[in-house]
């Protein structure tokens, strides 16, 4: 039986590290600005750029962007969705999603990331490996959480907000949309500039 295709927007080291879990399940195929239409990364073709999009939907139907930047990554889903794309979530074999947790759509979340009983998780968000996100919490649309980040119990993680390696994010802490918490970091709620 033949897997459904996918296009993997971005080639770079995140897109790639996506591509790996994608493969899994999708007969993939990049787009990405910077590579030439043809070359393989990864033993995966790039099939064109951004401006192929609508072009590219004739034989496409899935989509998933994997690039760091949380404002760029948002903008491709936007105009992907006006395109009449949809976005699967790639999940690691070794990850945990709890049945009783909410995702939203074109989420990654790669090896041993979790996502336990609660906890919401909203459009484009991209959970690096080890990545937790314990009971409860929230993680809003196109966040970025980095390898073995914890977002504790409780706590809400805002839209667009990056977190670092090995940072933690207390119980009941609000972290406001957009923030940029570098690596190894104690967030109790205040951010310090």
């Amino acid at each position: 039986m033949s897997k459904e295709k996918l296009l993997l927007v971005g080639a770079g080291g995140f897109g790639r590290m996506v591509a790996e879990q994608a493969m899994l399940q999708y007969d993939c195929a990049f787009v990405d600005d910077g590579q030439p239409a043809g070359t393989e990364i990864c033993g995966i073709p790039v099939v064109g750029g951004l401006a192929d999009l609508p072009e590219l939907r004739k034989e496409y139907d899935l989509l998933v962007v994997g690039i760091g930047s949380n404002q760029f990554r948002a903008q491709v889903y936007e105009k992907a969705k006006a395109l009449g794309f949809a976005f699967p979530n790639i999940i690691a074999p070794s990850a945990y999603v709890s049945p009783f947790a909410k995702i939203g759509c074109g989420c990654v979340m790669l090896q041993n990331a979790c996502i336990q009983n609660g906890a919401s998780i909203g459009n484009g968000v991209l959970l690096n490996a080890g990545a937790e996100i314990h009971c409860d919490a929230t993680v809003g649309d196109y966040a970025l959480i980095y390898t073995n980040s914890v977002i504790r119990t409780g706590a809400t993680v805002g839209n667009f907000t990056r977190i670092g390696s090995n940072c933690t994010i207390c119980n009941n802490a609000t972290v406001p949309e957009g923030t940029d918490i570098p690596d190894c970091t104690a967030f109790h709620g205040e951010v310090n500039e």
